[in-house]
């Protein structure tokens, strides 16, 4: 009996196989999640196939939504320059020289004029990636949310910054000052009350939860200006202005409204000039001008009185 469902058991895989249950043609490649920039290799294979000189690379693109061929010269394969398809003693392999999160893929392989056969099309493949981009600053509750090298801030008020990286998975940020040893485990610094304790150098680190060794970091300058009596006023109506803000939201639109008022001026006047250069016609001096007749060889003078028509 155990022969008997052994050999039945055997008998259906060998059917579904057969019938084409598992793909012929697949991808190989890393399995585990590859570090941004490194080299990666993917290779097709084929179960009943050892001979891939008729297939090839294909990548699916969000943008056009749709597959196309990485050993064409159409559809915007200049994006992929750093993709290298390759035939090599029947092999066909796909060299990434260095690999980015939007190159990650969906890849597959299909047989050349045969995109419809499932057993000659492979399974999407995605390159698992590892990536930590750089961080940039975000001042809240701001007008003006850049942050430069330097953030000035008045004496008295609260400064607000976030960090953010962008990360194949959401980074451990903490922040720190230097010459201190407090450490702050959150994306967002707040200061609150600041004074002159309240100045140097603080840093933001973002850590990739997978590779501890993946850091990042970036600082800026904390400096602090005294309370003065127009920005306590301005403080009253709960706006934080800074330096930058004020630059920003009122001298440079002061300045662009001044620059162009002086070109409508200088427009205005030009062509008020122009029409003055301009000669004035009278019916008086109209009058005193000699029609010429055809035929003549003497003007008509002005006192003459015109008795017969003019021809053209």
């Amino acid at each position: 009996m155990k022969y008997v469902l052994c050999l039945s058991l055997i008998s259906a895989i060998c059917f579904l196989a057969r019938n084409g249950v598992s793909a012929e043609v697949y991808i190989s490649g890393p399995q585990s999640a590859v570090l941004e920039g490194e080299p990666v290799v993917l290779e097709c294979l084929s179960n009943t196939e050892s001979d891939m000189q008729n297939y090839t690379f294909q990548k699916y693109s969000t943008w056009m939504k749709s597959w196309f061929q990485l050993d064409s010269i159409r559809y915007f394969r200049c994006w992929f320059f750093n993709v290298n398809m390759s035939r090599i003693d029947g092999r066909l392999l796909l060299q990434l020289s260095e690999i980015s999160d939007w190159q990650s893929g969906p890849y597959r392989c299909v047989r050349t004029g045969n995109e419809t056969d499932d057993l000659e099309v492979s399974e999407n493949f995605t390159v698992p990636i590892i990536y930590l981009q750089d961080i940039y600053f975000q001042k809240l509750q701001s007008w003006y949310s850049s942050i430069t090298d330097v953030l000035w801030a008045e004496e008295g008020s609260t400064v607000e910054v976030k960090c953010t990286a962008t990360s194949s998975r959401d980074p451990i940020y903490e922040w720190s000052q230097e010459a201190s040893d407090w450490i702050l485990p959150s994306d967002t610094l707040t200061i609150r009350n600041v004074d002159e304790s309240s100045e140097g150098k603080y840093t933001c680190q973002a850590r990739h939860p997978d590779m501890y060794s993946l850091v990042k970091t970036k600082s800026f300058q904390l400096r602090v200006t005294p309370r003065s009596p127009d920005i306590s006023e301005i403080q009253a109506f709960n706006v934080d202005l800074n330096i930058g803000d004020i630059l920003l939201y009122i001298v440079l639109p002061g300045a662009l409204l001044t620059i162009l008022l002086i070109t409508f001026l200088v427009i205005i006047l030009r062509h008020r000039k122009q029409q003055l250069k301009k000669p004035q016609i009278s019916l008086i001096d109209g009058e005193k001008r000699t029609p010429i007749y055809k035929g003549s060889l003497q003007s008509v003078g002005s006192t003459t009185s015109d008795t017969q028509p003019l021809v053209m």
